[in-house]
Formats: C-alpha cells, structure tokens, sequence
C-alpha cells in the first residue's frame, strides 16, 4: 500500500499527455505520482489517427520507441488523406511523412506501459481526482484515495479536466469545441489501408464524416460537429452517423456488407481555436485539458504528447530551485503557442470559412486537383 502523501510532481491523467510527461521525467531523479480515474488498457474514443509528428515526438524521447510502437501496436501505415466534396469529387493528399492509424485502446496502453519504465514513478489507477488547490508551498490534491501534495501538478486529464476547471478556471465555450461521435465497423467495401477518408457532405454541414483504416480490415467510422451547431439545431449525431450511412447511395453501397463491432459511442473535443492560460502558480496543463485539439481536423494525439514533454522538460530545468511561480511558467504558454497557434489559427480560419458553403468546398476540391496546388497542400497542415 501506498503510504506517501508528498511528490515533486503529480500528474493527473495517463493518456498520452500524461505518459509523454511522465516519461520525459525518467532520468530526473524526480518522485512522480500519476493519477488515472480508469483502469489501463482503457479505450478513448477518437478517430485514431497517429500522425507523423507522433513518430517525431517519440523519437524525440528515445529513438528506439518509433520502431517499437510500429512493431508491437496493430496499426495501418497511412500515406494520404483523401477528401471528398458534397457533389463527391475528391482531392487525394499525398502526405510528405507516413503516419499511422492505431485503435487508442491499444496505442494508449502502449504508451502508457513505456512510462512506467520511469522508476521515480508511481501509479494510482481507478484514482478520482475531485479537487485541487494551492497549499502555502504546495498543491494539494483530493481523491477517492487520499489527499496528495507536490510542488506541482500537470493537468493531463482530459476534456473534462479537473485541473484545467479549478485553477485555470476553464469554461466549456461552444464556439471553440466540438462533439462527435464513433463507431468501429468491419469489411468496409473498398476500404484503403493507407488513406483518412473524410467527406463533406450536403445537409451535414458544418462537420465531416470519416473512414479511417485500422488494421485486420476494421475501420473507425465517425461524425463530428461543432458543438455550437448541434446545440443551436438540436442535432442527435448518433442518428447523423446511422442517417449517412444508410441512406447516402454512394456510402450506403460500401456499408451493405459490413458489420458494427460496436454501439456508437460518443466525446467531446476541445478545440485549439481560442487561447487559454496554460499555465500559473505550480501547475500547467497539456493536450486535450489545455484545448489543444486541431480546430480542423481534430487531431490531439501529437499536441498531447507534445505538451507534455515540453512540461516535462520545464519542471527539470525549473526543479533545482522549485521555482513554479506564474510568472516562471509563463514560458510553457509561449512555447506551446509558439508552435502551435500558427496552425491553429489557419485551420479555424479555414473551418469558418467552409461552414455551410457547398459550393466553395466543391470549388475548392476542384481547385486542390490542379497539380501546383495538390503538391503544395500538405504545407497547410503541417
């Protein structure tokens, strides 16, 4: 049984973000507390798509951890996206580096058992964090286990994050998240193992429906909108997805045959569309906590894990003199942003642009399939 109450870092969350963090602390010589609230392996639901920026991130951490995630994680190897226009014509994107298509529950799980390599680390599964707060020289941190305190605390614990809520005061914003919804299917006709496909289609907008390759000849298969959208309209996305594909021809044909390993399943995606205050006295948050999803194609993963390893790289340079005060850790705002805005904003641009306008995302995939442009794409999204 666990009987330390005091860490110099706690972090709250075991997803990507949370390991990443935990993992990037492993030769500091720091005690580390990680705290779950499920039990790994734990599947969450998103679109599954492991970019190539995650690949860079691990290498990053340790060179070995690329070809280990490829050789032990089921996963398709994915070389392009191809977007389809609401009169069905499609753009095919070549991307310049590979990425990966991997279901979360087993890349997760994955992740997460190369974080426990850390020997300063220990791990409270089933761990309920239910408030945090600031100590005289330390946070303090309530669960269903017990009270904990550390000179820090990395929120990493999700789009719901108790982290983020009590000490940087996040508030749900409608106009800058998402929802959407997923379910996994099998024998998918014509189901290319190496493209995303994602289709814009009439009387769905403003949102996209996905076809994601996964291994063993299994897709994800989702929906998503902005969530100031389904609020205002009162749209059930769970009868979107089921509408889509059985009732449009040219994807109801695909879907004849298939089956559903799966009821539909529903998140919640924070969007990196708008600022927050990432970071104040002795704390900072990171992925989907901190808002830091593609407002376009909602990708999180490598965001996640990028943030948390620039925490990570933080806490060490900052740990010697303990010096977590705002001020101090203003620097992982900048350094997030910095990196990270200048997409972000582009592609919110690019969201509220397209909206519900057909006949500019037909003439824009007409457009991207002239040669000098189809070559040029792949710039604007990474």
């Amino acid at each position: 049984m666990n009987k330390q109450t005091h860490y110099d870092v706690i972090i709250a969350g075991a997803g990507p973000a949370g390991s990443t963090c935990a993992l990037a602390l492993k030769e500091s010589g720091l005690s580390v507390l990680m705290l779950e609230k499920e039990t790994f392996p734990r599947d969450k639901i998103c679109g599954d798509a492991v970019s190539a920026i995650v690949r860079k991130v691990l290498r990053e951490l340790d060179p070995k951890l690329e070809l280990e995630l490829l050789q032990k994680v089921p996963g398709t190897t994915i070389t392009e996206a191809k977007l389809y226009s609401p009169n069905f014509k499609s753009l095919e994107i070549d991307f310049a580096l590979e990425g990966s298509c991997m279901r979360r529950v087993d890349f997760d799980n994955w992740l997460f058992t190369k974080a426990l390599s850390n020997p300063d680390l220990t791990v409270l599964q089933q761990t309920q964090l239910k408030d945090v707060s600031y100590g005289e020289d330390c946070v303090v941190v309530k669960t269903n286990k017990g009270d904990f305190t550390a000179d820090i605390i990395v929120g990493c614990d999700g789009a719901h994050s108790v982290v983020a809520k009590k000490l940087a005061q996040f508030t749900v914003d409608r106009k800058h998240y998402s929802g959407a919804v997923r379910q996994y299917y099998r024998n998918v006709k014509g189901l290319s193992g190496s493209a995303l496909e994602v289709y814009f289609l009439k009387g769905y907008l403003p949102g996209y429906f996905w076809i994601f390759p996964l291994a063993n000849n299994e897709a994800n298969v989702g929906f998503g909108m902005l969530s100031e959208t389904i609020a205002t309209n009162r749209i059930d996305l769970k009868k979107c997805l089921s509408e889509i594909i059985q009732t449009i021809p040219q994807i109801a044909e695909r879907f004849k045959d298939s089956e559903a390993l799966e009821d539909v399943k529903g998140f919640g995606l924070p969007l990196g569309s708008k600022k927050y205050t990432l970071s104040g006295n002795r704390f900072m948050v990171c992925g989907d906590a901190a808002g830091l999803i593609d407002p376009f194609t909602g990708e999180g993963i490598e965001t996640a894990m990028d943030s948390g390893k620039t925490a990570a790289a933080l806490i060490i340079k900052y740990a010697s003199t303990k010096n977590y005060r705002a001020e101090t850790l203003r620097v992982y705002d900048n350094l997030v942003y910095d990196k990270m805005w200048p997409i972000f904003k582009d592609h919110y641009l690019l969201q509220r642009i397209l909206g519900k306008r057909i006949w500019l995302i037909n003439l824009l995939i007409r457009i991207g399939n002239i040669p000098y442009v189809q070559k040029n794409i792949p710039k604007w999204f990474y």
